[in-house]
């Protein structure tokens, strides 16, 4: 059973209430989704160093990963992709 003494919150305290909830699950999908890409991206990026170093040529990573050559040659450097 609820608190008796526990007041229901005020429609305007509730509706701001949602209103902020949405705001932090829009926040959530943009912003974090975005920084956790690019993390994934980062590593990625390695990997494909990686392979490079151990002698996988840059057409063979391009063509398994579906990226241009110029993609690949681009994270190979070190360099930042776009994407």
């Amino acid at each position: 059973m609820a608190n008796p003494t526990a007041s229901e919150p005020r429609p305007f305290t509730l509706w701001t209430g949602r209103a902020l909830l949405h705001w932090a699950r829009l926040l959530q999908r943009t912003v974090a989704s975005r920084d956790r890409r690019r993390a994934l991206v980062a590593r990625r990026n390695a990997a494909m160093r990686a392979a490079h170093e151990r002698g996988v040529d840059r057409e063979t990573i391009a063509r398994t990963i579906g990226l241009s050559s110029a993609h690949v040659g681009q994270a190979l450097r070190g360099e930042p992709t776009l994407e």
